[in-house]
């Protein structure tokens, strides 16, 4: 296990280090934004999470797509950044109330955060096990403060929902606000396949049925005896497994109730013995008690088409030279 973590950890790092540059030199200008640059540390320290979550789910192809995205990706949050803060020291510094104000907050910040870890003294001990600069951390919570500023008064302020906005998502995405009764279930299954006649293969059934009936764990039983194809787990089928399983057998031990074990079931393929797991009852969320879920999502939708509608305005004004 701990070679497979580290074949993976290697080539995870080979395909972080080959982006498309041929210079090690982490200081290498990719973007200039206004007379600002973006390194190549700048992309690389974006990335680096989101390309160890890639490599965990993704593979061959489809991994080098999502790479390509995320790479993308985070070169345009860079530099949408850099034109925020731009913007930001721009306005502000104008300002000696709003530079007070900013100020003030960020002392709040530091002075609520030193206190989290009991003195100064551990808050840079912290920082520098973390591999933290706080200083240079100060300075980009510095100009969060300072974007959060213009974003309220050219974003967050032009966002309204109405509850007949409210209304129509929840009428368009009802799906989102009921559910189906689901459940999960173990299985035993006994094929005929395995046995001379199909008299001997339900004669082992009836037999762990007995030993079910007597108290035996379901789940020791499956593992031990089961020939289906989830036995190494107890026979488990999860609740999403279950919508691929056969209907009529899924109809049957819906039927089952508690812990309740069936009794032999006879197929094509062999003989079969359920129990229920778990039952998650049908719900409907209704539209009062969804509106703050409901508020929250349009807010975030509301606030990103406004917020890119804002950067295409500053944008126009803006010298965006790419090296990469």
């Amino acid at each position: 296990m701990k070679f497979l973590r580290w074949v993976f950890f290697i080539s995870i790092l080979q395909l972080f280090c080959s982006y498309q540059t041929n210079a090690d030199n982490l200081n290498a200008v990719r973007v200039v934004v206004n007379g600002e640059i973006i390194t190549e540390f700048d992309i690389r320290k974006r990335i680096a999470e989101a390309f160890q979550i890639a490599g965990e789910k993704y593979q061959g192809v489809e991994f080098q797509q999502k790479r390509r995205q995320i790479m993308s990706d985070a070169i345009d949050e860079l530099i949408d950044r850099k034109i925020l803060v731009q913007e930001a020291k721009k306005v502000i510094l104008l300002d000696p109330e709003k530079v007070e104000e900013i100020e003030k907050n960020l002392d709040l910040f530091v002075k609520g955060a030193v206190e989290e870890v009991g003195s100064l003294y551990k808050f840079y001990e912290l920082a520098h096990k973390q591999g933290i600069n706080p200083l240079k951390k100060k300075a980009e919570l510095k100009e969060d403060l300072m974007v959060d500023v213009i974003l309220r008064e050219n974003v967050y302020r032009k966002i309204v929902i109405t509850p007949k906005d409210m209304k129509r998502y929840y009428q368009d995405n009802i799906d989102e606000f009921s559910g189906e009764r689901k459940l999960s279930f173990r299985q035993i299954l006994i094929k005929y396949s395995g046995y001379k006649t199909k008299e001997e293969a339900k004669s082992v059934a009836e037999k762990l049925l007995n030993r079910l009936e007597d108290g035996e764990e379901f789940e020791v039983v499956a593992k031990e005896h089961s020939q289906g194809p989830h036995a190494y787990r107890g026979g488990l089928w999860e609740f999403d497994e279950v919508r691929d399983f056969r209907k009529d057998l899924v109809a049957i031990v819906s039927e089952l109730k508690g812990d309740e074990i069936s009794q032999i079931i006879e197929t094509s393929i062999g003989c079969h013995i359920f129990k229920i797991e778990e039952i998650i009852p049908a719900k409907i969320t209704s539209f009062q008690q969804a509106q703050g879920e409901i508020s929250n999502t349009l807010f975030r939708e509301k606030f990103l088409k406004q917020k890119r509608k804002y950067l295409q305005e500053l944008k126009k004004d803006v010298v965006i030279k790419r090296y990469y």
